[in-house]
């Protein structure tokens, strides 16, 4: 109900930014209705801009395998590739546990896990990892699994 009532005064106020014609029977209503909208606070900033800037974390769970081998990096850059100033840190996860990513604004963490899990490597000493996975975070929390 509000939004209809706000449509044709938005529309007033359009056509109100006109100066008045003289004669016009309507120029004290035009006036009134510029002066109010002059006194109106700005508008908010988009919601995108403030959700940026905050900080944001992925919480990695393995629900699946007795204890898997993972390596994740936080990464500023559109894919996952280790750049020269860019650590990733390897870590295990036992069965039912989670671990806490927390990343700055404005970078995600890319994050993949040994295959085959360590009970079952064909060949000791040569782990192969799977593709990496991608979590944007971007300000939000994200709750992902092995």
């Amino acid at each position: 109900m509000r939004v209809l009532l706000l449509v044709p005064l938005a529309l007033l106020g359009l056509t109100a930014c006109a100066p008045p014609v003289p004669g016009d029977p309507f120029a004290p209503l035009i006036t009134a209705i510029n002066s109010a909208f002059a006194m109106l606070p700005p508008p908010p900033p988009p919601l995108t801009a403030r959700v940026a800037s905050s900080p944001s974390r992925l919480t990695l769970s393995n629900f699946n395998y007795d204890r898997a081998r993972v390596e994740a990096m936080i990464t500023p850059y559109p894919d996952c590739q280790v750049r020269e100033g860019m650590v990733s840190s390897n870590f295990e996860l036992p069965l039912n546990a989670t671990r806490i990513i927390d990343t700055p604004p404005g970078a995600d963490v890319c994050w993949r896990r040994l295959e085959p899990p360590l009970e079952q490597a064909t060949s000791p000493g040569v782990p192969r990892f799977v593709p990496w996975n991608r979590a944007y975070t971007s300000g939000r929390t994200i709750d992902s699994r092995l």
